[in-house]
This record gives C-alpha cells, structure tokens and sequence, in this order.
C-alpha cells in the first residue's frame, strides 16, 4: 500500500477514535445530551470517513 494512503488511513482512524471518545463522554453526562444537530454532524462525518476508506481500497478490487 502506497505510503500516502497508509497515512491518511492513520489519520481517519484517529479521527474515528476521538469521534467515538466524544459520543461516549456525551452519552455518560446525560444531563448534557447532545444536541440533535451535534450528534448528526458526528454521523455525517462518520459516513463520509467510511465513503473514503472504500474509495482508498477500491484500487485492490480485481
């Protein structure tokens, strides 16, 4: 796998981990819940990470 796509998978993937680590710190503070709009934007950019993952791995398909 070319060094560049190694590199931005590294990045997405942190960017998942601290996605998940402010869905677990809202979903624990329940006083707190996330506003419907900040909870969309997390599952917006969540899908749009996966979209990038499938187009970086497409070269692999036979």
């Amino acid at each position: 796998m070319p060094r560049l796509i190694k590199e931005r998978i590294k990045k997405l993937r942190e960017e998942i981990a601290e996605i998940s680590k402010e869905n677990l710190l809202r979903g624990q503070a329940k006083k707190n819940t996330p506003a419907a709009s900040e909870q969309q934007r997390r599952v917006q950019r969540l899908q749009e990470i996966l979209d990038e993952l499938l187009s970086l791995t497409d070269w692999k398909k036979p």
